[in-house]
């Protein structure tokens, strides 16, 4: 006689590893002793799900609730797969049959919710995940499900909310990442968007939502020459794209003037903050400032060492910020003069060096 309850245990392990076909030849040996075993037609039905054989998942789902009607994840999973095979508006009944035997179980109150916000029904889904957040207020995943409906809603401030909670139980929540990149995003934060998506891939390397959000805020600008100037005018080029203000566009013109004068080739949106970082050195240096502004790159110069002792401590910084990345952008020049990495390493190393000292001017840059 087969212990079936250790078959079962051992299936679920298995899947929680991640191994869905290895527990379902597991959980078969169960069902070929009893084909009635509730239990194990549910475990079999959700190897097929995390296998995305959805006809049989959904054929083994039904004959578990035949056999244990009550039995409410059986009807969960059982919504849950049509949901996944296309069947959208059939899975509302057995989420709901699910609540009437578990009226107060977050994970069924968060699917109905989520069914609820795809068909537009915002504020019944709206009840349910907040219900769910407050009976399950330690599961980031709940207030994920409440960000997400929230979102649909137009209810951007309580997503946020909600997505930052997630985060806070739970670093690791990577849906919360790429989710608080999506507000950044249609926020027109790109910079912080793009922080967020890389941490989602990090935590998930194979998912697909943070992988396809990634491709739309990466740089578009790449160095025109690999030189210093050439990454500073891409620098240049993305802070025009993230809406930098103008302290940084200014540093930029005093450390790079070339790079500076190429913001006005980028477009209205470059001239237009090149214009606004030429006021800003009017501002910060008063008469002086007209004679670099007239003579060009080396008067530049001159005035930003003229000035140095009265700028503010966060320009001090985006100075530093530029020095260092400067220093790591010789080295990088130098080991592959020196044959220490190939062409194509060094290109890669320059873009990433564009991406990362744009992401340091922004987060230093006074506003």
């Amino acid at each position: 006689m087969l212990d079936s309850d250790a078959i079962r245990r051992r299936a679920r392990v298995l899947l929680d590893l991640g191994r869905p076909a290895d527990a379902l030849l597991e959980v078969r040996r169960a069902l070929a002793d009893n084909p009635n075993d509730s239990d194990a037609l549910e475990i079999e039905g959700l190897c097929f799900l995390r296998l995305r054989s959805y006809p049989e998942a959904l054929d083994s789902l039904a004959r578990a609730i035949a056999r244990a009607p009550q039995a409410a994840h059986a009807h969960y999973l059982y919504g849950f797969a049509q949901r996944e095979s296309g069947q959208r508006d059939e899975a509302e009944a057995p989420f709901k049959a699910a609540l009437l035997i578990a009226p107060e179980e977050p994970v069924y109150l968060r699917a109905l919710a989520e069914l609820y916000s795809d068909q537009g029904r915002h504020e019944q889904g709206l009840v349910l995940a907040r219900r769910a957040a407050e009976l399950g207020a330690d599961r980031a995943s709940n207030h994920v499900t409440l960000g997400y409906v929230a979102s649909n809603a137009g209810d951007k401030g309580l997503a946020r909310i909600a997505y930052e909670q997630a985060v806070a139980l739970d670093p690791s929540d990577a849906a919360a990442w790429n989710n608080l990149g999506c507000l950044d995003l249609a926020a027109g934060d790109l910079l912080r968007a793009r922080a967020r998506f890389r941490e989602a891939l990090r935590l998930d390397p194979r998912g697909e939502r943070a992988q396809r959000n990634l491709t739309l805020v990466l740089p578009t600008r790449r160095p025109t020459s690999h030189s210093w100037a050439g990454l500073l005018e891409a620098v240049g080029a993305e802070l025009v794209r993230a809406k930098a203000g103008k302290l940084v566009l200014a540093a930029l013109l005093m450390e790079a003037p070339d790079a500076g004068r190429s913001f006005a080739r980028g477009g209205e949106r470059g001239a237009a903050l090149t214009g606004g970082a030429t006021l800003l050195l009017l501002r910060l240096m008063g008469p002086a400032a007209i004679l670099p502004l007239s003579l060009g790159a080396a008067a530049v110069g001159v005035a930003w060492l003229a000035t140095r002792d009265r700028l503010p401590a966060e320009r001090e910084r985006v100075r530093r910020a530029l020095g260092e990345a400067r220093a790591r952008f010789d080295q990088l020049w130098q080991d592959w003069l020196a044959g220490k990495l190939l062409r194509d390493a060094r290109d890669a190393a320059i873009d990433q060096m564009v991406e990362d000292l744009t992401l340091t001017l922004a987060k230093t840059e006074l506003t």
